[in-house]
């Protein structure tokens, strides 16, 4: 079966591969992102598509988004616009479906940032390191964004403004607002800072341990967002055997409760315990 054309009249050309439409049949105003989709035309022609020929289209879902998108339209650079829906075109294909407002959230965050960067502002990402081990598939997504923005604008971005992307791509992933996703990672890096400094081990230096912690820190973190937890069938060996690690495991749970208002069941803490006595060199059988 033949894909069927349908006619776009051409709102404005944001870059040779992102154009606003308007589909003739339906009269709604999209985003059309194909390759070499707006090269030598002009606004308000007319062009004639399949649906194979698009590689993606974003169509805001509602009035409030719709509003909210246009006016981010009119106070930004089509280009910084168009390398926007890029980004995010890419990022679908490799992370999969991301929350729709990512359209205007991470379109807004990367022309503010480029706006500072013009005028000189350092941008400290103070996560950084958080972020490359938590959050890998979106760092590396981070890091194509930074090439296209090179390319399509000619400006440089720094590796700590690729770590911002990449919050805002995972917080897309995950359906959770930007704020939660800094507030669980700035979580992360201060229990972190607990852990290194009760126990005085650079954690740091051993990168498996380090990532093996941060990934069930990570987890857990989620669980108890969720409500869902693991059962720990060595609790009770556990307890007796790491005593001292369960005692900061829960210490640890506390600080947790307090950031997050809930608290973390014993089997929880139990793990933790396992992942405290691993980076002091305890041999876990």
């Amino acid at each position: 079966m033949l894909n069927e054309t349908q006619d776009y009249q051409i709102i404005k050309i944001l870059n040779n591969n992102v154009i606003l439409a308007l589909e003739k049949e339906s009269h709604q105003e999209m985003i059309l992102v194909s390759k070499g989709i707006g090269f030598g035309k002009k606004e308000n022609m007319v062009i004639h598509l399949t649906d194979e020929k698009i590689e993606k289209k974003f169509l805001a879902f509602d009035e409030k988004m719709k509003k909210e998108y246009f006016q981010l339209m009119n106070q930004i650079d089509g280009k910084v616009i168009g390398v926007s829906e890029e980004i995010i075109a890419k990022a679908e294909e490799a992370l999969g479906k991301l929350n729709p407002h990512i359209h205007i959230v991470l379109t807004d965050h990367i022309g503010f940032a480029l706006e500072r960067m013009q005028m000189g502002m350092e941008i400290n990402n103070p996560f950084l390191y958080e972020i490359k081990m938590l959050y890998e598939e979106e760092f590396a997504m981070g890091q194509i964004a930074a090439a296209l923005i090179h390319k399509n604008l000619n400006i440089d971005i720094c590796e700590g403004e690729i770590g911002f992307i990449a919050l805002h791509l995972h917080s897309a992933r995950q359906n959770k607002n930007i704020s939660e996703t800094m507030k669980n990672t700035r979580l992360l890096k201060e229990l972190i800072e607990i852990i290194q400094t009760e126990i005085t081990i650079p954690i740091g230096e051993h990168g498996l341990t380090y990532m093996r912690l941060m990934n069930h820190l990570k987890g857990m973190i989620t669980r108890l967002e969720e409500g869902k937890f693991i059962e720990n069938p060595f609790l009770k060996d556990l307890k007796k055997q790491f005593k001292e690690s369960f005692k900061f495991a829960q210490k640890l749970g506390r600080y947790i409760q307090e950031s997050k208002g809930a608290a973390l069941p014993e089997s929880e803490l139990g793990y933790m315990a396992i992942h405290i006595e691993r980076i002091k060199g305890t041999k876990i059988k």
